[in-house]
């Protein structure tokens, strides 16, 4: 059997939004202290493969939905030597707008998607007004056309992506939420995206305000904990803090990408 190779892993922050604490827990949090958001995407990068995970949202959606956009996704991550043209292989944790923008930056690519989140956002609840302010209807109808071109494999459950690199379906935030697990040099890291939005949800098990399914929520919670060799190994999906826990990927993009 041949060894997985180890992959170095990147976060790349793209946007952020100014908030307060208690946006950002289910039920009542008394406290009203800011509380920031960054958002992300990332990469796994081996001497054989390269993995793109999610691919965040334009200049455009930002400005309409009162977000700051600070670069666009795939400027940085060629920054860091990815061939965004080239990269085979994009996992999409969820179709929420801020996970699945700019997918025509990644012409290559086959999109992973757990089957369960793609037939919801296709399905028949989609359009009620509660689910519809998560998703920009195009980045939904670019991915459907996608898969008209068999450039979408879907994820049933868990799977290996390639030698390295897993994905395991959490559900709780969204119905087809997947989390994605890789093989480092320093044990097995997972991108635990919108499963845990800060290390304060997993850290004090309390869910996020977003909510598909709270049971499936705190299970979401045991999968990270379960696939992640230490709490460091986690990282979360929009917390600021993941800037500071991990150093530059490259000197100068200190701010940009660890």
């Amino acid at each position: 059997m041949v060894e997985a190779p180890d992959f170095e892993v990147y976060a790349v922050r793209y946007a952020h939004r100014e908030a307060r604490r208690h946006e950002h827990f289910y039920g009542h949090d008394p406290h009203d202290n800011p509380m920031p958001m960054d958002y992300f995407v990332w990469a796994a990068v081996s001497s054989d493969h390269t993995v793109v995970v999610d691919t965040g949202f334009s200049a455009e959606v930002a400005a309409r939905r009162g977000r700051v956009h600070l670069r666009r996704p795939a400027d940085a991550l060629e920054a860091l030597g990815i061939d965004c043209a080239r990269v085979p292989h994009v996992v999409l944790t969820h179709l929420h707008y801020d996970h699945i923008g700019n997918l025509e930056d990644f012409p290559a690519a086959t999109f992973v998607v757990q089957e369960e989140e793609m037939a919801f956002w296709t399905g028949r609840y989609a359009g009620r007004e509660q689910f519809r302010t998560l998703v920009e209807t195009n980045d939904v109808l670019h991915l459907v056309r996608e898969n008209f071109r068999g450039k979408v494999r879907f994820v049933a459950g868990n799977q290996e992506i390639v030698p390295g690199i897993e994905v395991y379906r959490a559900g709780g935030h969204s119905a087809g939420l997947q989390v994605v697990r890789a093989k480092t040099g320093r044990g097995s890291v997972v991108l635990a995206s919108d499963a845990t939005h800060f290390y304060a949800n997993i850290g004090e098990d309390r869910p996020y305000s977003i909510v598909s399914d709270l049971a499936q929520m705190y299970g979401a919670f045991d999968l990270v904990r379960s696939l992640a060799d230490s709490p460091d190994h986690v990282v979360p999906g929009h917390d600021p803090l993941v800037m500071r826990r991990f150093p530059p990927a490259r000197e100068g993009m200190e701010g940009v990408a660890v």
